[in-house]
């Protein structure tokens, strides 16, 4: 086996050397329908459509593998704001809305198959990974009584504010969220040569969150208030989000982040034109 690989990779090389290729470099930008995936949510909870913007930039290169396979790599850096949108009723006749949005830095790293991406048209498929750094969330409840009046919960990272007959602020103890997260995905579209320096792409993607993304710690609120005092706050004690009573023995499913979307990507070419293959010529651009 130690063997196997460095015989494998030298032939890859070798093999690549006499290929076509081609670097790449651009912008993407995508809208995503997002999900805090908890298997109860999902079936008990009050789940609402939702929205959220991913934007980033990536560099990949491409080859054509013995001639025949096209394959490439890249490697990229996105801004994804994912969340989940919640409304519903209880028993008493009062009702809720509320939200989670949670923003991350996403380095990823991808492979990369499809038809020859040389041609003026080529269809792309790739599996990737990416690794998600929480650098922000807000969360928002909203509590409608009967008659009307508002019970307000907001948090911004660990600031929280209690809006009631008065208003309290507050710090979290900890955090609601981890602070990393880890999903995999794969995308599928195509890829228009515009010109010849720049290709236009169009693809879906569809990501998967592989760890838990809720901070089950302990966690209370310090009250700015005098003299101090603390009050305990553990919203994940719950089966199903926002659907008390909290119970401490409560074993919550985990709760992973999971969103699909539509991408466009602008990318600039870099390869040598005078590199031409017998079996593909280049477009000719005017």
């Amino acid at each position: 086996m130690k063997r196997l690989l460095p015989l494998l990779l030298t032939g890859l090389i070798t093999a690549n050397a006499n290929a076509q290729n081609e670097g790449r470099f651009g912008i993407f930008a995508g809208v995503n329908r997002t999900e805090l995936t908890n298997a109860k949510d999902k079936s008990w909870g009050d789940y609402l459509p939702t929205f959220k913007p991913n934007i980033g930039v990536d560099a990949g290169y491409h080859f054509t593998l013995f001639k025949k396979l096209p394959m490439g790599f890249s490697v990229q850096l996105a801004r994804t704001e994912l969340g989940q949108n919640y409304h519903g009723e209880y028993q008493d006749s009062s009702s809720y809305y509320a939200y989670s949005r949670l923003t991350y830095l996403r380095p990823g790293i991808a492979m990369h198959f499809g038809t020859n991406p040389r041609r003026l048209f080529a269809l792309t498929f790739s599996a990737g990974a990416s690794y998600g750094i929480l650098t922000g969330y807000t969360d928002r409840y909203e509590l409608i009584r009967y008659n009307n009046d508002r019970f307000i919960i907001d948090l911004k990272n660990t600031d929280a504010v209690f809006n009631d007959t008065s208003i309290v602020t507050g710090t979290l103890r900890e955090p609601l969220y981890n602070k990393t997260d880890l999903s995999v995905f794969s995308t599928l579209g195509f890829d228009v040569l515009m010109s010849k320096n720049f290709v236009f792409g169009v693809y879906g993607r569809y990501d998967y969150g592989m760890s838990q993304i809720e901070n089950r710690n302990l966690n209370a609120v310090i009250l700015n208030t005098e003299p101090q005092s603390t009050l305990a706050f553990n919203p994940y004690q719950v089966a199903v989000k926002h659907r008390g009573p909290v119970d401490p023995n409560v074993k919550r499913d985990p709760t992973t982040n999971t969103f699909y979307g539509v991408y466009l990507s602008l990318k600039y070419r870099l390869f040598n034109p005078e590199k031409i293959e017998f079996w593909y010529k280049e477009h000719k651009w005017d």
